[in-house]
């Protein structure tokens, strides 16, 4: 567990650098979807193998192109 000054510490270095963070919701269909589409850690119950799973499948399908064809529907839904 890190302490707070490393916390700090690191949300400065966040700052710093222009990084962003936000959550975002994740179904158990979403996750079945994301394991079938070859992110096996999706279908994990360790929560930070899940996290991996789909930051990964994320930042896959923001690199691919448009059109490729790759069976993912993009939804975007408003903030609550």
């Amino acid at each position: 567990m890190a302490t707070s000054a490393e916390r700090m510490g690191s949300l400065r270095e966040q700052e710093r650098r222009g990084l962003r963070s936000f959550t975002i919701g994740v179904s158990e269909d979403d996750l079945r979807m994301i394991a079938e589409h070859g992110y096996e850690g999706a279908a994990s119950t360790d929560q930070d193998q899940q996290a991996q799973a789909v930051s990964l499948f994320i930042t896959d399908m923001l690199a691919a192109p448009i059109g490729q064809g790759n069976g993912v529907t993009t939804v975007a839904t408003p903030f609550q």
